[in-house]
């Protein structure tokens, strides 16, 4: 059986096209690797090489082998990467979510519930997203804002989360216990991109409103805190974001400003998650 590094080696002389390049790439010496391509001859049992007082180079044999030998090395390369992805896969439980918060919630219950499975969660705008990646079998159970109707899921309400404005004190609006969507209308908002359902819902929901748009919390709340724009807010978000000095929280009555998520999966896998049901917050139960 030859040797993986002999075909690399080989590979990588032909690349180069000489032997002390080559040796320099592969980080040897040139002796090193001319003994390396002797023993690939012997075990091919065909000259791969021109060798004359003047330099030595891949004969038309050696240039065919090199480039069966990147087809082999990236055959193994492509087995490698399959089967590490496969254990990852195996270990990392890939869940989508209609929002960020509930991701910090199930955190810490999953590593306690499912001992040995790492959590990733990814967040999606809509459920119709979520939905179609669970049916795809790209992620295995789901935040959404309901448990889908029908025996085809198994889903448990966990958190509720209720969503706020900050504004600084000499806002007309801070001294209100509450506002609607409707009463921010006009205004201009400092948002962290991906808050999943958030920030569709506000914009249909809040007239003539613009949104700055931050890619990075650190870049959101650098500007909530040197600027007076108003800038949404939970108190699960409170620890990500918190409400810089001075401003003024208040929360958004309408229907809409709060949520209530579900962890759900497919009914054929809900043993697999058993005790994370049992771990999660007895909220579903009130």
């Amino acid at each position: 059986m030859i040797e993986t590094y002999l075909l690399r080696d080989l590979a990588e002389i032909d690349r180069t096209g000489s032997f002390t390049a080559a040796a320099k790439a592969l980080f040897v010496s040139q002796p090193a690797l001319s003994r390396a391509m002797r023993k690939l001859e012997d075990e091919l049992g065909v000259p791969l090489f021109d060798r004359s007082s003047a330099r030595t180079a891949l004969s038309p044999l050696g240039r065919l082998a090199a480039e069966h030998a990147r087809l082999a090395l990236a055959a193994i390369d492509g087995m490698v990467a399959a089967v590490r992805e496969a254990d990852r896969a195996r270990r990392v439980l890939r869940y989508g979510a209609i929002a960020p918060a509930p991701t910090w919630t199930l955190a810490p219950l999953l590593a306690q519930a499912l001992p040995g499975r790492q959590a990733e969660g990814v967040v999606f705008e809509t459920e119709d997203e979520i939905l179609r990646e669970l049916e795809a079998g790209r992620i295995e159970a789901a935040v959404l804002l309901r448990t889908p109707p029908g025996p085809a899921w198994r889903g448990r309400a966990f958190l509720r989360e209720r969503l706020g404005v900050m504004l600084p004190p000499v806002h007309p609006l801070a001294r209100r216990r509450t506002v609607s969507f409707a009463d921010l209308a006009g205004e201009t908002f400092v948002v962290f991109g991906s808050v999943g359902f958030w920030l569709p819902l506000c914009r249909r929901r809040i007239p003539r409103a613009g949104f700055l748009e931050q890619s990075t919390l650190a870049a959101t709340r650098h500007i909530v805190a040197n600027s007076d724009l108003p800038a949404f807010h939970t108190a699960e978000a409170a620890s990500r974001v918190p409400a810089p000095d001075g401003r003024v929280v208040v929360p958004i009555r309408d229907k809409e400003a709060t949520a209530l998520y579900h962890f759900v999966v497919p009914a054929a896998r809900a043993a697999d998650f058993e005790p994370l049901f049992d771990a999660l917050p007895p909220l579903a139960d009130r």
